[in-house]
């Protein structure tokens, strides 16, 4: 096992900057993401990647499906439409209404 030790300044921000050779070593890119992982008293730093969900494992590409399922307060398109006002028309809902009335009497 090869160990290779960098030493990161932590910044008032508390922003360190990544050393040019980490980058290379680790193949890292600008707009990459790392894992930082604490174990015991140590820290853990493991690069991450981003897989299209076509080249995902069918079992986890149906696992993910799964999740994207309907919610019970989901309305269609057309009945979210027809329930806007239209140009022209008021835009004030009976809430808003009641509300801005309620708010006439106590002036």
């Amino acid at each position: 096992m090869v160990i290779t030790q960098f030493k990161l300044p932590i910044g008032a921000k508390r922003q360190v900057t990544i050393p040019r050779d980490f980058m290379k070593m680790l193949s890292l890119e600008e707009g990459g993401e790392l894992l930082l992982q604490i174990v015991d008293d140590h820290a853990v730093v493991i690069p991450m990647v981003s897989v299209p969900r076509t080249e995902l494992p069918e079992n986890l590409r149906k696992k993910f499906a799964a999740r994207r399922g309907r919610k019970a307060s989901d309305i269609p398109l057309d009945n979210f439409l027809a329930k806007m006002p239209r140009s022209g028309e008021s835009k004030a809902t009976p809430v808003a209404a009641i509300v801005a009335a309620k708010a006439k009497s106590f002036a």
